[in-house]
């Protein structure tokens, strides 16, 4: 089993410990469904049963007391080598992390960068998901952080920091350059970035009551630079964030502020537990200008 994926063996030792999924739960920071999940993808990875549902609560079965009281001993050995390499190298060892697609085209440069530098001992696979994916990844350890979109909502056993923020602004056709906003909504469609995603979710809340009067019926797409190219061609207007909409904006396009100056935060998220602030620190490091 890979060094940094043994989240799953430290969660499957305090259940040991204490007995309870419940009580683990609350001790590792984390809600109970999320316990569960992990349990049921250990369960999954090692192809064997650890625990007798037909129990409530769930106890260990043979096997899952043998399986933890070796996992104990494979994070004691962990922890000292861990605690040996970070007083000396900083970050080491293989890290996965999640970046949602419109904030890669910014940060991942800047980390990979300094990655190089500052974290020459680590290795670390990129993926690109949802927001909600990625805090679900995380969540159950198969990834080790991830930058997302901040939501109103925060999940438990997660630990947030701000690494952007970045206006959102509407981009319009040329000719609505001196026409309301509330106006181009009766005379184009809104062209709603997809509203399952972090970023969409929060356009959507900035933009809900606009397209809620409108007869034009909302464009929903999952890409910014396709989104882009509509409003270019007049097709109809948007919300982005700023840097988005400059990245692949014409001299067709005119940017206009929203009248309470809204914003999206781009997060890290990591773990609360597990040397979570440890390497939310060093991961930190590497976002910074």
């Amino acid at each position: 089993m890979d060094l940094m994926q043994t989240r799953h063996l430290k969660t499957l030792v305090q259940i040991e410990r204490v007995g309870s999924f419940a009580k683990a739960a609350s001790q590792l920071n984390m809600t109970l469904s999320t316990l569960s999940m992990q349990m049921k993808s250990l369960e999954a990875e090692l192809n064997i049963m650890l625990f007798d549902r037909t129990h409530r609560p769930p106890k260990l079965t043979p096997q899952g007391r043998e399986i933890a009281e070796k996992a104990a001993r494979v994070l004691e050995a962990e922890a000292a080598l861990l605690e040996t390499t970070q007083e000396t190298t900083g970050l080491s060892g293989n890290y996965r992390i999640g970046f949602v697609a419109t904030a890669s085209v910014r940060l991942l440069p800047m980390f990979l960068k300094n990655a190089s530098t500052k974290a020459p001992n680590a290795k670390f696979e990129l993926e690109t998901a949802l927001s909600e994916e990625l805090e679900y990844r995380v969540l159950s350890g198969q990834l080790d952080a991830a930058i997302l979109t901040a939501s109103k909502r925060s999940e438990a056993g997660l630990q947030y920091n701000i690494l952007r923020e970045e206006a959102l602004v509407y981009a319009v056709p040329h000719a609505f350059d001196k026409i309301s906003i509330e106006e181009t909504a009766q005379n184009l469609p809104f062209i709603q970035f997809n509203p399952s995603s972090g970023i969409g979710k929060v356009i959507y809340n900035h933009t809900s009551k606009l397209t809620a009067t409108s007869e034009k019926q909302p464009i929903v797409l999952d890409s910014v630079e396709a989104i882009m190219e509509c409003v270019n061609e007049g097709i109809g207007f948007t919300l982005l964030a700023e840097p988005d909409i400059k990245r692949y904006a014409t001299n067709k396009v005119i940017i206009k502020k929203t009248k309470k100056n809204a914003t999206r935060q781009l997060v890290l998220a990591t773990p609360k537990r597990d040397k979570g602030e440890y390497v939310q620190t060093q991961l930190l490091a590497l976002f910074a200008r």
